[in-house]
């Protein structure tokens, strides 16, 4: 992009990705704003029987979705007072010992799992979409937002499933483990108000849209220079829905500029702007080229792929535990590139793989602000069981994760 029209065609191209960020954030406020969240929740856990090992299980199913759409903190925040309600009721039961390390953990690890479901779900995966762009990665252009789930759901019940096992074995207590519990969840949600179910109606809206516009770039390439023109339009069109006029008659707009505003994250957008000039100065003076020489000079030449892609992914997900998850990406996106085109192999699954790696933040407190909030607020958890549990987590989820996406990647994209 050496001239303005480069970049000016450029930004025209990836609009459409632009727009979807955009209205994901929409979406993410309709969905809290009007609460559709905690019914979700709430009839989620009604199906569990009251059965200590189904909870779990529905808390990190119910986590890992919501996170495919909104923030993991703001997941954390909505089901923290049914978890606090539920861990009153165990904790009077069992003297003191209820599921509080069990509950905590299922909503961290399905928040966190959760962020590689979709490709709004995490800040990593908007700037894995970036990197591939500066290092111009051949099948970049294919990635989009129904085709990133045809591999991302397997990955996430993979997850959830080896999460679940593990709570169970370690996390809830033995005593605790043919028990039934009341779940006096007291909030009443039962039918959908006027306001939830156009907020319902917009969601899947969204969703049908964006799958649609996936379908057709992929199958009609004649539909391409139509694509920002009918993204824009459409955005137009759901704002006007959400700020303007409503789907039901006489009554209020889904959202208001100040629903906006108290859900903006200010924070994230200036930590991204922080990254954005942190990648420039490295591209700048070729810092990336040469961490990954140096990194090359310590892989043996016969080393297999799939053992570089292994040993990566293994270490973005140990780094993210003490590290900014966005930092580690970033860091690791142009190390990815190098080494893999020194090895002669694609880049596209190394990058992909260090996008997800970097959400998975199952060990420690400290790794993202979602674990920081439930540990801070769940008293009673186990740092011990926590740490213990997140360690198998985290190898086993290296291993799923190198293992699929190695296999999937290439056959996609």
């Amino acid at each position: 992009m050496e001239n303005p029209s480069d970049l000016y065609s450029y930004l025209w191209h990836r609009l459409p990705l632009v727009l979807m960020f955009a209205q994901g954030y929409l979406i993410c406020r309709i969905l809290v704003v009007t609460r559709l969240t905690d019914i979700f929740v709430f009839r989620s856990l009604q199906k569990s029987r009251g059965r200590p090992d189904l909870i779990c299980l529905y808390i990190l199913v119910s986590s890992a979705l919501l996170s495919f759409f909104i923030p993991n903190a703001v997941t954390v925040l909505i089901l923290l007072p049914v978890l606090k309600t539920i861990e009153q009721e165990t904790a009077s039961r069992f003297n003191g010992q209820g599921l509080s390390t069990a509950l905590t953990l299922s909503v961290i690890y399905g928040a966190n799992i959760g962020g590689m479901g979709s490709l709004i779900g995490s800040p990593a995966n908007l700037l894995l979409i970036a990197a591939l762009d500066v290092y111009s990665v051949a099948g970049r252009e294919q990635i989009g937002f129904f085709n990133w789930f045809i591999w991302s759901l397997p990955l996430v019940t993979l997850f959830v499933s080896a999460a679940w096992i593990l709570l169970v074995f370690l996390a809830i207590p033995k005593s605790a483990r043919n028990i039934t519990l009341s779940l006096n969840l007291t909030e009443n949600h039962g039918s959908l108000s006027r306001q939830q179910q156009s907020g319902m109606i917009l969601f899947y809206v969204f969703l049908t849209f964006w799958i649609t516009e996936s379908l057709l770039k992929e199958l009609i390439p004649a539909f391409k220079p139509f694509d920002a023109p009918v993204c824009i339009i459409f955005l137009i069109c759901f704002i006007h829905a959400v700020f303007i006029h409503p789907l039901e008659p006489e009554s209020e707009p889904l959202l208001h500029l100040k629903d906006m505003i108290e859900g903006f994250p200010k924070r994230g957008i200036f930590f991204l702007g922080i990254l954005a000039a942190f990648v420039f100065i490295v591209r700048f003076f070729q810092l990336d080229r040469s961490v990954s020489d140096w990194l090359l000079k310590m892989i043996s030449p016969g080393i297999s792929p799939f053992v570089i892609m292994l040993s990566l992914t293994m270490t973005v997900i140990f780094l993210t535990e003490i590290l900014s998850n966005t930092l580690v990406s970033t860091a690791f996106f142009p190390i990815a590139y190098f080494i893999s085109n020194a090895c002669h192999i694609s880049p596209l699954p190394l990058m992909i793989a260090v996008s997800l790696a970097s959400t998975c933040a199952f060990m420690t407190p400290v790794a993202t602000p979602c674990n920081a909030l439930a540990f801070g607020e769940m008293t009673g958890t186990s740092f011990r069981i926590m740490l213990i549990s997140g360690f198998f987590l985290n190898l086993i989820g290296a291993l799923m994760m190198s293992a699929w996406l190695w296999f999937i990647i290439p056959v996609i994209y």
